[in-house]
């Protein structure tokens, strides 16, 4: 294979297992939310984004998938975990600010600290007692920070209902 095939095969496996966390993230919050007190996502949220800036519930899911990751691994911090947590707090506002299900600061923090815990668990599961060496999350701390933070601003751009779709 030539670096350019190699680099692509990478970018697809990458943008695959995204997807996957992503599915996982929000097919597990759909399902296990009985309470109206909760933020549940609903058909609203699986529709396709017609405004050409992405799938926000998609990136968001993956900064707090590698947040979540990130942390149970005791990983050293890089200036690019800032990055992301400052993209995660971005997104927040966003859907506090747009989301069609209107949901409180507590009903967003219980949801993100639910999907933190399903990813770690789901992964441990997946991994077994090797989880830490889950390298496929590095590829999401590989960017420099600049390009999450020119990433995230131009996500956010148009006000619009936060959706998981398109997904990278």
């Amino acid at each position: 294979m030539t670096r350019l095939q190699l680099k692509c095969s990478a970018a697809s496996a990458a943008r695959r297992k995204a997807w996957m966390i992503a599915a996982a993230i929000s097919l597990a919050l759909t399902a296990s939310a009985k309470c109206e007190d909760r933020m549940v996502l609903g058909p609203d949220q699986f529709k396709e984004d017609k405004s050409g800036a992405g799938g926000v519930l998609c990136v968001w899911s993956l900064y707090l998938s590698v947040q979540a990751l990130t942390a149970a691994c005791a990983l050293p911090r890089r200036p690019v975990d800032d990055a992301i947590d400052r993209a995660i707090v971005a997104i927040d506002e966003f859907i506090l600010a747009n989301s069609s299900l209107h949901p409180t600061r507590s009903m967003l923090e219980q949801f993100k600290r639910e999907a933190a815990e399903g990813e770690v668990s789901s992964v441990r599961r997946w991994r077994g007692p090797e989880f830490c060496k889950y390298d496929d999350f590095e590829l999401f701390r590989s960017p420099a920070p600049k390009k999450i933070e020119e990433g995230v601003k131009e996500l956010l751009a148009v006000p619009r209902e936060p959706v998981i779709n398109p997904c990278l």
